[in-house]
């Protein structure tokens, strides 16, 4: 298992989606974060699905884990729905399907039930930012030591807050503070910041002493799984992405939550989904609308590679605001644990 922001992730460019991920929910999160980050760019699309307790067709997301230097078939839409909105003379039009971007971690929630389960977390750039700063903070006592420690060291307090007048969309922010009760501030050495795990324990840096006996237990299970957030972050091909819209194609009777149309100018999508061979799903005139296949080709092959993050709810799909950082700097004194230098 590796620990903390190695230097190498920092500055990597891969792109992708995630297996089990961890829901930042709204007031306090109190994560312990492992191992990150890794840049992801994601792209949402609303699809018609059945709903295994009713049976209902019922409205969800699906996710394409996507190249940014390749693009992918919904980036023609998204560039036609500004266009259109545009013409209409709406201020700064956007488009539901503009990619976002992420960033992986590994990380134990403690408010998770399945604690001290590691699983796998996305943050937005407005939760990223401010941890990156934090692990990097240097002492203001002593400028050889960092001020809170290593990320792996403390738990991170990510606190989602929402602004109902403004809808989810816009009204998202997060604020990101270091525990108080963090006893290893001012006492690790600046040195170790960037370094790998491997480097660390070279070094005489015993990793066990910063979790409980059964988060490190945790830890060891996750190392050996074999799961790598690297290869987690790798983007879809163009074939996979293909057969994704194939087998879930895009509806374009979606609604928002206030109960109005996602997309305008319907007709204008079907014609350039036609164009591009794709198929796709359109409302009827009912107030709910019901979906009807307009093109013939189908895919009736399960799909190879599921991932539990596809499906989610309309939540998921949100730009987030700035955030207000906060820090917490701990007034503990230093305790006995060694800190090797290098």
């Amino acid at each position: 298992m590796q620990l903390g922001q190695p230097k190498h992730l920092k500055n990597s460019k891969g792109d992708g989606g995630g297996l089990i991920r961890v829901r930042l929910d709204e007031g306090d999160n109190v994560h312990r974060i492992l191992y990150g980050p890794v840049k992801i760019s994601l792209q949402y699309y609303p699809v018609l699905t059945e709903d295994e307790t009713s049976g209902d067709m019922v409205q969800r997301m699906k996710v394409i884990r996507r190249d940014p230097s390749v693009g992918t078939p919904l980036d023609v839409l998204a560039s036609l729905e500004k266009r259109v909105r545009r013409e209409r003379g709406e201020p700064n039009p956007s488009s539901s399907l503009n990619p976002s971007t992420k960033w992986l971690y590994k990380v134990i929630d403690r408010n998770d039930p399945d604690y001290p389960a590691v699983k796998i977390v996305e943050y937005p750039y407005t939760v990223y930012k401010p941890l990156e700063e934090l692990e990097g903070s240097v002492s203001t006592k002593d400028s050889s030591k960092l001020m809170y420690g290593l990320i792996f060291m403390w738990d991170a307090i990510i606190t989602k807050s929402i602004d109902k007048s403004k809808g989810i969309r816009f009204g998202t922010s997060y604020s990101v503070k270091v525990d108080p009760e963090n006893t290893y501030a001012g006492k690790v050495p600046a040195s170790y910041l960037g370094a790998t795990t491997d480097e660390l324990v070279t070094n005489g840096l015993k990793l066990d002493k910063f979790f409980t006996p059964e988060e490190w237990a945790a830890v060891e299970e996750d190392g050996k799984s074999g799961t790598s957030l690297e290869d987690i972050g790798k983007p879809e091909t163009t074939e996979e992405i293909t057969e994704k819209l194939k087998q879930f194609p895009i509806f374009l009777g979606a609604t928002n939550q206030d109960g109005s149309y996602r997309f305008p100018s319907v007709e204008q999508f079907k014609e350039q989904l036609t164009k591009q061979g794709l198929d796709f799903l359109e409302g009827g005139e009912d107030e709910k609308p019901k979906p009807q296949r307009l093109t013939a080709s189908t895919t009736t092959e399960d799909s190879k590679k599921e991932v539990v993050f596809e499906e989610d709810d309309e939540e998921t799909v949100v730009e987030e605001t700035e955030v207000v950082e906060e820090s917490t700097e701990s007034t503990e004194e230093d305790s006995d644990d060694d800190f090797p230098e290098w």
